[in-house]
């Protein structure tokens, strides 16, 4: 039964006649919502005066709320959209989409240039900032190098300069070239931060980076890379290992894994023995051949080594006839090649008389070896030979401390053993290409 008030009701909401609206609601089991819900939705259309006449037809369609967006949209844009329902003016105001196109938003040329004359700025600046003579004018080193022309080559400053200069062998590229440089290389990053204001920092550069000795040793297994606290990789690099509060900082690079696996206070570095002694125990420890320190990425237990392929499986094309190249071997060469290589002399026994060296083969490698106090000077380079395997006549020896040539000592390779001062030294190999 359809009650009389919700046939009124829907009567009022939708202008029908009271049968059409019986009819709806008892389609709607007489739930008006539904009801009204239904009329709309089958076409139905109200002509009851309750609702808003509707406006007069025009050439278009009509709908205020779409006009009023339009009108919006048209004023947020910038156009004059004109009354309020002239919908057609509107759009034809309307810009056209703009064309696509391509376009190379970063030059790697244009960048590349870019951070070559960043790096060239950062290295006037540290110079700059290194000098004894040169002020607080940021100026780079063009204005060093112009100041320099116009002193004499007496001049006092220009001198100092000299005197307590960087290294030559300092790495002058960025330190991410560097570390793929070792890497290639199969060498240690050695890093030196430094201060201009902390005079340890320009006795480093005038006692231990251009000792000989120390030379040798960064240079058969480092890669040398020195910068200032000021510069800006000096600054990345501060932060990152944290090392801003002791400078002059002095530590070694892993470049494999980018770990700093030793680092000492650089004003500890006061003598270049000292330095080299630190050099050279580093190198007993720790070696390029091996796998990475423990504490090294590479080495843990989540980073499993990649197996390598059987050598039963490696093919190799292009070995079945010999090539031969005429004039291809040097006189040296063939001349290295017929060499024989030394055989290693017996050692002494512990319990006769003998005197122990220490030598240091070009790998960093260190071996202690016996002899007789009698033997000649010339044992020790057949045995350093058989060490290194090389021709005994492509390899020298040289004492450390003090720095000296043995093919040169007085006496000649004649000399006993006793005589040459080598006992308990460290003796550095080696060897000529």
């Amino acid at each position: 039964m359809i009650a009389d008030e919700s046939v009124a009701e829907f009567i009022s909401l939708a202008g029908t006649s009271d049968e059409e609206a019986r009819g709806y609601l008892e389609m709607a089991g007489g739930n008006l919502q539904q009801a009204i819900g239904l009329f709309f939705e089958m076409g139905g259309s109200a002509s009851s005066p309750a609702l808003p006449a509707q406006r007069p037809s025009s050439p278009v369609d009509y709908n205020e709320d779409v006009a009023a967006e339009v009108r919006a949209a048209a004023v947020a844009a910038g156009i004059d959209a004109g009354p309020l329902g002239m919908q057609d003016e509107v759009m034809e105001e309307v810009r056209a989409p703009m064309p696509s196109y391509q376009d190379q938003i970063i030059d790697p040329e244009h960048e590349q240039r870019r951070m070559e004359e960043a790096m060239a700025a950062d290295s006037a600046a540290m110079y700059q900032r290194m000098s004894f003579d040169r002020g607080h004018d940021p100026a780079g080193a063009a204005a060093g190098e112009q100041q320099d022309e116009q002193m004499g080559e007496g001049n006092a400053g220009k001198a100092i300069n000299r005197l307590f200069a960087p290294p030559e062998y300092n790495e002058g590229a960025s330190y991410y070239q560097t570390i793929e440089k070792a890497k290639a290389e199969g060498k240690w990053v050695l890093v030196n931060i430094q201060q201009a204001e902390v005079f340890a920092s320009h006795t480093l550069n005038r006692d231990v980076w251009s000792d000989d000795t120390v030379k040798d040793v960064i240079l058969g297994s480092f890669l040398f890379w020195q910068r200032d606290d000021k510069s800006t990789e000096g600054d990345q690099f501060c932060h990152y290992h944290q090392c801003g509060h002791q400078l002059p900082h002095i530590c070694i690079i892993d470049p494999r894994t980018g770990r700093r696996v030793k680092n000492w206070d650089g004003r500890k570095w006061v003598e270049s023995h000292a330095a080299a002694e630190y050099l050279l125990g580093f190198l007993d420890q720790f070696s390029m051949s091996r796998s990475p320190p423990p504490q090294s990425p590479v080495a843990s237990p989540t980073h499993k080594p990649q197996a390598l392929p059987d050598p039963s499986s490696i093919e190799l094309q292009g070995l079945d006839e010999p090539m031969e190249v005429e004039g291809s071997n040097t006189r040296e060469e063939q001349q290295v090649e017929s060499d024989p290589l030394p055989v290693m002399p017996e050692e002494p026994a512990e319990d006769v008389e003998h005197l122990k060296v220490s030598i240091r083969l070009p790998s960093g490698q260190r071996i202690t070896k016996r002899f007789r106090p009698d033997d000649p000077l010339e044992q020790m380079f057949v045995v350093a030979a058989a060490l290194a395997e090389k021709p005994a006549r492509l390899v020298d020896l040289s004492t450390q401390f003090p720095k000296r040539s043995l093919r040169d000592i007085e006496g000649g390779l004649t000399v006993p053993m006793k005589d040459a001062q080598v006992a308990g030294n460290m003796i550095m190999v080696n060897v000529r290409t």
